[in-house]
């Protein structure tokens, strides 16, 4: 296992210099500087990585909040709701500093730690018709109520996802297919029992990277939710999923109030509309511990007389800092728009944008240069796309999806309309996860002009059975350089293709994501296709995608995006079929019992390239299939005032992936 471990991390390291290679533009403090770094893949065995650490101020820190701000707020205050239907990157960015789990990633390698486990010794092992898997636990480890984080919490956490049968990413993180219950062979020594042997997707980037909750604080509310199914008859299928949504539903609904936390902070106040403010836990277990990443794989924890090692620790270091936090707590405060954060932190009210889209190249010109302000830029690992809701016509059709995917010109918009901000993307692992990124998939469109996208699409439409009212197609105009609309679209059946809805985020929100949606629209009826862009708040795209009940009837498109961890788990829990329920991540409706095998494939696999083969097949598939249209990603820019130091700003997706790292940054005068 450690062998895994091992080629995965000098893996993603490659990932991160292929990902600098592909971004020529380099921000670094307070200038733009061009360059073009080549990538040169390190020697069998050897290990590399982009080197850092933002110089340190002499000065002693102060006491003070972390002041950050940001451009959507929370929808709710509760961690099981956020893991379900409430999923936003927002919702992790506030919530995710204030947890644990029995596993950690760190940010530089993207290796695997220990961090409320004692070690990664935890050994796969067969026990009659079941596997287990038995962690040792660190006992050390309190909540900040003063008691002592024990097996049993973790154990409750993984029994109440699986007894509730949460959706989201709880569902995924306790995944039932494999995982058939918890058990805590005493105070520090927790069991996992397993149906049958879980691959890396399923334990080490699965359950044992699960936040674990307080059994003491959350018994009785699960107790409570568990009411609606005392009497309900599990072989009566229609009542029984009743019950479990009744139940889901108090357990979601729940505002907690003095909720025992273990992470780097925990809850004080959230004001709807306004701010949410966390406190420092200056109890947690690494505080005050010096955390060191060396280039070679090795870690190492020391505080005082205790330590931790794990690999070489004698190599150089590639990172090294002391936990705190050193700040008084995080205070995040709510914008309506990028602008007015920039000016917040111009003026220094705030001292830190925490935003997954970046800054847009108009505002960082506005802060570049500017005295006190940083820039910095790096690479991401996620994607913008639009997905349809394949369970009506037309969006059901392949043919309707890929005349689509023809008719957009991803290179135009990026390049030309967003001036360059954006670039195309045509597989749904980022470029920048080099190991898993499949170079080879079918790039529809790709490189076609205008009058080349259009006749491809009509001859997709027609070779599928679709027609134009009065037989009449679009054209194209040369003299005009346009499309010139004919009728409307016919479907294969005879009816007329029905007025269909595409809901993205609005200007103010996201204009890069916006300005796709007003061109999509525009490509869908240069087809003949009665398409309208609907420009909508963040937080209702949400809810009308993951909680409407009516959803798989109302919905026909939507643009969004997402954030993606390093193992590409996002391949079977975006597509796989078992998770089209309401609240889960195919919310699409797509459904092919090949990628469904394949995918299940990817969950069972142990060894990295075993696992590669798979991702790439199943990139394969999505490319020409398309339940999305992988649209765009961006680099991401972020900008920060010269009163904090972090012991590092150089990494995957940017400070804003790791939350603004507010565990380590320090606040000066």
């Amino acid at each position: 296992m450690r062998k895994v471990l091992l080629v995965l991390g000098l893996i993603v390291v490659c990932a991160f210099v292929v990902a600098c290679a592909s971004t020529p533009q380099v921000i670094e403090k307070e200038k733009v500087v061009e360059r073009v770094i080549t990538a040169t893949p390190p020697p069998a065995g050897a290990a590399t990585a982009p080197t850092t650490a933002a110089a340190q101020p002499k000065a002693a820190p102060v006491a003070a909040p972390y002041r950050i701000g940001i451009f959507e707020d929370m929808k709710t205050g509760n961690y099981w709701s956020y893991q379900g239907p409430n999923n936003t990157v927002w919702q992790k960015f506030i919530m995710q500093p204030q947890r644990l789990a029995l596993y950690w990633t760190n940010d530089k390698r993207f290796d695997l730690f220990p961090q409320v486990a004692l070690d990664l010794n935890a050994a796969r092992v067969k026990e009659g018709d079941k596997w287990t898997i038995t962690v040792k636990m660190k006992k050390d480890i309190k909540w900040s109520n003063g008691k002592p984080l024990t097996a049993k919490d973790v154990a409750f956490t993984a029994n109440t996802a699986m007894e509730l049968e949460l959706v989201g990413p709880m569902a995924s993180t306790y995944d039932r297919t494999y995982l058939d219950k918890v058990e805590a062979v005493d105070d520090f020594t927790v069991k996992y029992i397993w149906k049958k042997a879980p691959g890396m997707a399923i334990w080490e980037w699965g359950a044992a990277q699960g936040q674990i909750m307080s059994e003491a604080y959350w018994a009785p509310v699960v107790a409570d939710a568990k009411k609606a199914l005392a009497n309900a008859d599990k072989n009566n299928k229609e009542a029984y999923t009743k019950a479990l949504a009744d139940a889901r539903t108090t357990l979601y609904n729940h505002a907690p109030q003095g909720e025992p936390l273990a992470g780097y902070f925990t809850f004080v106040k959230w004001e709807k509309g306004a701010f949410t403010e966390s406190k420092a836990n200056k109890d947690n277990y690494l505080n005050g511990t010096t955390l060191t990443v060396y280039k070679n794989g090795g870690y190492a924890e020391v505080k005082g007389s205790v330590s931790y090692k794990q690999g070489d620790t004698t190599g150089d270091k590639l990172v090294e800092y002391t936990a705190g936090p050193s700040v008084t707590g995080a205070v995040y405060t709510l914008y309506g728009t990028q602008d007015a954060a920039v000016l917040a932190l111009k003026k220094g009210e705030i001292d830190f944008m925490l935003n997954s889209l970046g800054l847009s190249r108009g505002l960082m010109d506005q802060v570049q240069g500017q005295k006190g302000i940083e820039v910095v830029n790096n690479p991401t690992n996620g994607f913008r796309y639009m997905s349809f809701n394949v369970r009506k016509k037309p969006m059901s059709d392949i043919a309707f999806r890929q005349a689509m995917a023809y008719m957009i010109d991803k290179e135009f918009i990026s390049k030309t309309i967003l001036q360059g901000v954006a670039f195309p993307m045509y597989t749904e692992v980022s470029e920048a996860n080099a190991f898993w990124f499949n170079p080879n998939v079918e790039k529809i469109g790709k490189g076609m002009t205008t009058e080349q996208r259009l006749a491809k699409a009509i001859q997709v439409l027609e070779k599928a059975g679709y027609k134009w009212e009065g037989g009449k197609k679009p054209t194209w105009d040369k003299a005009g350089v346009r499309v010139a609309p004919g009728g409307k679209l016919i479907l294969p059946d005879g009816t007329p293709c029905p007025n269909l809805n595409l809901l993205a985020p609005s200007a103010g929100y996201d204009p890069l994501r916006s300005t796709f949606g007003i061109w999509v629209e525009r490509y869908a009826n240069d087809l003949g296709i009665p398409l309208k862009a609907e420009l909508i708040g963040f937080n209702d795209i949400i809810t009308r995608v993951n909680q409407d009940p009516e959803r798989d009837q109302k919905l026909d498109m939507y643009i969004i995006g997402w954030s993606l961890a390093i193992f590409p788990r996002n391949l079977e829990t975006f597509h796989h079929s078992r998770w089209t329920g309401l609240g889960n991540n195919n919310t699409g409706g797509y459904s092919n019992p090949e990628y469904d095998k394949l995918a299940d494939q990817l969950l069972e696999c142990q060894e990295a390239k075993e696992c590669q083969k798979i991702a790439y097949r199943l990139q394969e598939i999505l490319a020409v299939e398309l339940p999305y249209v992988v649209l765009f990603d961006t680099g991401i820019i972020e900008t920060y005032r010269t009163n904090l130091a972090y012991p590092y700003t150089e990494t995957l997706s940017g400070l804003q992936y790791i939350n603004g790292l507010p565990q380590a940054v320090a606040t000066y005068k």
